[in-house]
């Protein structure tokens, strides 16, 4: 594995991405398809009542299209020259700054969406979500960057696993309740649902192999291991932004049109 095939998976990923953000732009717009989600607060009045206010409405479709191009762009960007370069030496220091960039923000704003269309609109805890997960991201930051003398090596991620279940557990907790007091959400909404978390899984699974093959490797061999897992990496960030950018598209928004 040399830095010139990662480059390669690079533009692929990276082209295709767009592509795929053009192809869903001209199927939303032929169609005037939309998931348009309410962002509220409830505000205490002069009488002593909590008055529920919207404050906004997120078009999730959009949101999802936007984060495929903003995808794309983070990939081919990294093939210019002195961004290229900067990456390429983060990279044999076991420093991922790209890439924890590019997922600290399509992260936390894909468990966003996947909280409002569980039917969490409450601005005090959407906000939360998006910063745990942000947090999450942190953690995997501190990992490389911080010598562990005590306890488990890998102890950042064991505390960004903690953290990151939390968002998790709020979307669970909307979706079965709504589930015992009325509708729950549609079956299209639980695979969505489903298929992040499964991403989110596997993400960290792949984190923490990673992790410790650096570990057990030197030399030449080290770099090796680095490139293949920034490689896997690109992989799995194009594949998870191409998922939801589909279902939430094709499974949510034009059916709705």
């Amino acid at each position: 594995m040399t830095p010139a095939a990662l480059r390669r998976t690079d533009a692929v990923a990276g082209g295709l991405l767009l592509v795929e953000a053009a192809l869903l732009t001209v199927a939303l717009v032929a169609t005037g398809g939309s998931v348009r989600l309410p962002v509220t607060a409830g505000l205490r009045g002069a009488s002593g009542t909590v008055d529920r206010v919207q404050l906004a409405q997120v078009d999730a479709a959009a949101a999802a299209i936007l984060l495929l191009v903003l995808t794309g762009l983070a990939r081919l960007l990294l093939l210019a020259g002195p961004l290229r370069r900067r990456r390429d030496a983060a990279l044999a220091l076991n420093h991922h700054d790209a890439r924890w960039l590019e997922f600290a923000f399509t992260s936390s704003i894909r468990i966003f969406l996947i909280a409002q269309l569980n039917g969490v609109a409450e601005l005090g805890a959407l906000v939360p979500i998006y910063a745990i997960t942000s947090g999450l991201v942190l953690c995997s930051v501190l990992q490389e960057r911080v010598t562990v003398t005590a306890g488990h090596p890998l102890l950042p991620l064991c505390f960004g696993a903690a953290l990151g279940i939390v968002p998790w557990g709020v979307i669970a907790f909307h979706q079965l309740g709504a589930g015992v007091v009325g509708a729950g959400p549609t079956p299209i909404v639980r695979v969505t649902t489903l298929v992040l978390l499964a991403a989110a899984f596997v993400f960290f699974i792949t984190q923490w192999r990673e992790q410790r093959r650096i570990a057990a490797a030197d030399g030449a061999d080290r770099l090796r291991v680095l490139i293949a897992g920034e490689q896997r990496y690109v992989v799995l960030s194009a594949v998870a932004a191409t998922l939801f950018a589909l279902l939430v598209v094709l499974g949510i928004a034009l059916p709705s049109a």
